[in-house]
């Protein structure tokens, strides 16, 4: 009888101390059920597994057809990758296996639903469902300067069904600067002209940069004191991120552009859609130089940099005076800057058919100590990356220096004539000086959109200052600055002694004595 309530062992189930233990020849019992019942479960999910695959070729679809990377730098040690989707549209699973056509030769690379590899076999896509291909690209060197076209394919295969997805790389050339310098508190950079030689004594040479292949930066790329860089017309120099070109103290660089074969700088990415992209490499900086020293850039592009161009006197000395050198810029566009298209401290500058466009905070700064000469400029800065609160234009004879003190320069001799300020803000326009110094400076014959007021000593022809007319652009929308036959700046300008100012910034005449305001005359 149970004691307790409590029902009897059953079978040949015994107790061992007070614990009821199960006999050893029904566990292999249920051992063996157990088994029994889970391969049949296997095999009966194995079967139904397998029913959801279809033995019949199924159309893949996929997101694109041809994956094409136009234009890849060969020897770039930074592999550019591109993806796409493959999707299988049928109502059963399906097995694929997929190679890349070129094997291990090709310069392709490839990785299907996270797996690197040249090929995979019985790649599963569900019904309905997709898979990711990412493609990168190496190319090497060819010593031509012609881009090259490199050509692969990645095959698809399941139940007999053969599909293709080409890949196209245009491959090109070029110079490349990798830094190899350090100094603590300046960026890495690469000596291009100049620098200390084996015994530490310094290079001065000129080096000149034919339009053989385009030129690569990556960090800086220095043109150290006493050197000369000298650019020759059609260059095209890319800088990778963060990188730039500097000009360091009494270094000079010439850009020797012509209207026919202009010289560009720009980003190493060539893919559309960095073509306008603001903010991907740095600047062209340029320190102080004696007079005689100038730096001249002639028909030259400058885009998608944070500051196009800054010009200033060396940082480390605060109480440097405005430098003899002068920068001349001839046909010069800026566009698409992050920060600022020009950016001024203690300079002097000579600017003729110059266009600045889109930055997102000025387009030209001028500050501290300088001398400005501006004929024939158009600054037209629509930026619409995002909100930008700051003017166009500012001009101010103050800056903070390293140490954190407020310095107050003299401008001196300046004159800004036969330009356009505009933009998408109310003020595009702010002069702000200290008067302890106070600037020579006259604006004339002047478009401006501006809250500011235009009197005084620095507007002494209020005949030809325009406040806050639209200019008569061709496009804005597209960033086509010429002007409209009805524009408002035409006929508005006014000639002078300044010969660079004789054609405009495409090479049209204004040899009929009444000029259009800004660096595009009207053409019909």
């Amino acid at each position: 009888m149970a004691a307790c309530g409590k029902p009897s062992p059953q079978g040949n189930d015994q107790r061992l101390n007070g614990v009821l233990h199960p006999d050893p020849s029904s566990l292999r019992a249920l051992h063996r059920l157990t088994l029994i019942l889970l391969t049949a479960f296997a095999l009966l999910t194995g079967c139904r597994k397998d029913a959801l695959f279809s033995d019949d070729p199924v159309d893949l679809e996929f997101t694109q057809t041809e994956v094409l990377f136009d234009t890849i730098f060969t020897a770039n040690p930074f592999s550019v990758t591109k993806s796409f989707r493959v999707k299988n549209t049928s109502s059963r699973a399906v097995r694929v296996d997929v190679a890349l056509e070129g094997g291990s030769p090709s310069p392709f690379r490839i990785n299907v639903d996270g797996s690197s590899g040249l090929a995979f076999d019985d790649v599963e896509i569900l019904a309905g469902d997709s898979i990711y291909v990412f493609v990168e690209v190496s190319l090497d060197q060819t010593n031509q300067n012609a881009p090259l076209i490199h050509e692969d394919h990645i095959i698809f295969v399941n139940n007999g069904n053969e599909q293709k997805v080409k890949l196209v790389a245009w491959g090109q050339d070029a110079n490349y600067f990798r830094p190899d310098q350090y100094i603590p508190g300046l960026p890495r950079f690469s000596y291009i002209a100049g620098g200390p030689d084996n015994n530490g004594n310094q290079i001065c040479e000129t080096v000149s940069w034919p339009n053989d292949k385009p030129y690569v930066i990556y960090g800086y790329g220095v043109v150290d004191s006493c050197s000369t860089l000298i650019i020759e017309p059609g260059v095209r120099v890319h800088v990778h991120g963060g990188g730039g070109l500097w000009i360091y103290r009494w270094g000079r660089l010439e850009a020797n552009g012509t209207i026919q074969e202009p010289i560009s700088f720009q980003s190493d990415r060539l893919e559309p859609f960095y073509s306008e992209l603001p903010g991907q490499w740095d600047r062209i900086w340029i320190n102080d130089g004696p007079s005689g020293g100038n730096h001249v850039l002639k028909n030259v592009l400058v885009k998608n940099a944070l500051v196009g161009i800054q010009c200033e006197t060396w940082p480390g000395l605060p109480d440097a005076e405005t430098s003899q050198a002068w920068l001349e810029l001839l046909n010069v566009r800026i566009r698409n800057c992050s920060a600022a298209g020009i950016l001024s401290r203690n300079y002097r500058i000579r600017a003729t058919n110059l266009l600045v466009g889109d930055c997102g905070q000025h387009a030209l700064a001028l500050t501290g100590g300088g001398e400005y000469q501006f004929d024939h400029v158009t600054v037209a800065n629509y930026w619409n990356y995002g909100i930008r609160n700051d003017p166009s234009f500012i001009m101010t004879n103050t800056y903070g220096d390293i140490n954190g003190t407020l310095q107050v320069r003299d401008i001196v001799a300046s004159a800004f004539r036969n330009s356009i300020i505009t933009g998408a803000n109310t003020n595009e326009f702010k002069l702000e000086f200290n008067s302890l110094a106070e600037p020579t400076l006259q604006f004339t014959h002047f478009l401006v959109r501006t809250d500011q007021a235009t009197t005084g000593s620095f507007f002494p022809d209020q005949g030809s200052v325009f406040r806050n007319q639209t200019p008569g652009f061709r496009n804005v929308t597209d960033r086509d600055f010429h002007l409209l036959e009805g524009a408002f700046a035409r006929n508005r300008g006014t000639g002078g002694a300044n010969p660079d100012a004789a054609n405009d910034l495409d090479g049209v005449s204004r040899s009929d004595g009444q000029p259009d305001l800004g660096c595009y005359e009207y053409v019909p």
